[in-house]
């Protein structure tokens, strides 16, 4: 079932997905047309990200991120190598520098130098891994999640960090394994490797900077208070998918909504002020690896099992469309804009 309509008004909306079967695929939102394919045989492709003008990819997976212009798309205008299996990779709004993180338990910020991709800063987990990289909409804080369950604030200008609340209930080796910002930076959505949904609402306070070493290289921060702190809500109330495990979840461009998805067949649409379903979609498949918004928050994408690109009416509940293309599991996705 493929369709013509517009699917996104914003100009040259894109959404890219990643498969199994060794290939990475641009679909237009104006047009709902496949557009191009990327060749990526290196391995399993973790994660996505596209610049917000949509002209760089990053493609992150075994001990390696490319970075491809989209319009050739045909080798990678640079390469990091790392020594583990990388699971996050991100822009800066304005695509200024990019994040990383991954099985090594490092979280680093990359800047082009003398056309040179190089680790700036950096900060250590391990021996947890990385599961999750958010920035905040200030761009100035990265909220990190690790698979010792916990999740942290990066104040990357200050070169401060600290740890969030947690619920003191999470079930043995519970994690977040996806986080969300919301438009309004005030709220922080998480969801576990056991489905379950957590929101923090997020303030500011003034806080008095330490000195620290410039002149170290890369820049090492220092666990203190962040400028940015945040407040665990409904600690006494546990909100779940119905079952299995929980991949991925976004806020709606507006901030009203927040999809989730998982290892099983239901996508479900919460409001993020109470966290109650309000609905789901059946996708027919299982490992549902992403669900994202369109821009003005009409459709929510899906991509999984069964090697297709699902579109979803969020009014109504209905698919609409679907995209053929990829031969094997979808791994991965991304758009450029609000949803990404």
């Amino acid at each position: 079932m493929e369709s013509s309509l517009p699917f996104d008004s914003t100009p040259h909306a894109l959404l890219v997905t990643a498969s199994y079967d060794q290939t990475i695929r641009l679909w237009s939102l104006g047009t709902g047309k496949s557009i191009g394919t990327i060749q990526h045989a290196d391995s399993q492709v973790n994660a996505l990200s596209l610049t917000s003008t949509g002209r760089d990819l990053a493609v992150g997976g075994w001990q390696r991120v490319r970075i491809y212009d989209v319009s050739s798309g045909k080798e990678p205008k640079a390469t990091i190598e790392l020594p583990r299996n990388v699971t996050v990779v991100g822009f800066e709004a304005t695509g200024r520098w990019m994040y990383t993180g991954g099985d090594d338990g490092v979280c680093r910020i990359w800047e082009m130098r003398n056309n040179q991709l190089v680790a700036n800063r950096l900060l250590t987990f391990t021996p947890s891994q990385v599961t999750s990289i958010v920035p905040n909409i200030n761009q100035t804080d990265l909220f990190i999640a690790t698979a010792s369950g916990h999740v942290w604030i990066w104040d990357v200008i200050n070169h401060m960090y600290m740890r969030l609340p947690m619920p003191d209930k999470l079930l043995p080796l519970e994690c977040v394994q996806k986080l969300a910002v919301h438009p309004s930076g005030k709220k922080l959505a998480g969801i576990t490797n056991k489905s379950r949904l957590l929101c923090w609402d997020l303030m500011t306070r003034q806080v008095e900077a330490n000195s620290f070493d410039m002149y170290k290289n890369p820049i090492v921060p220092i666990e203190q208070e962040t400028g940015t702190y945040a407040h665990l809500r409904y600690e006494e109330k546990v909100h779940r998918m119905p079952r299995g495990y929980g991949l991925s979840v976004r806020f709606s461009p507006d901030g009203k909504w927040i999809v989730a998805s998982g290892s099983e067949r239901d996508i479900i649409v919460v409001d993020s002020e109470n966290m109650k379903q309000i609905a789901s979609f059946n996708t027919e498949c299982t490992w549902n690896w992403d669900a994202l918004f369109s821009s003005e928050g009409r459709y929510i994408f899906s991509g999984g099992g069964d090697n297709q690109v699902k579109i979803w009416d969020v009014e109504t509940c209905q698919k609409v469309a679907q995209w053929d293309g990829h031969m094997k599991p979808i791994t991965a996705m991304c758009m450029n804009g609000p949803s990404q």
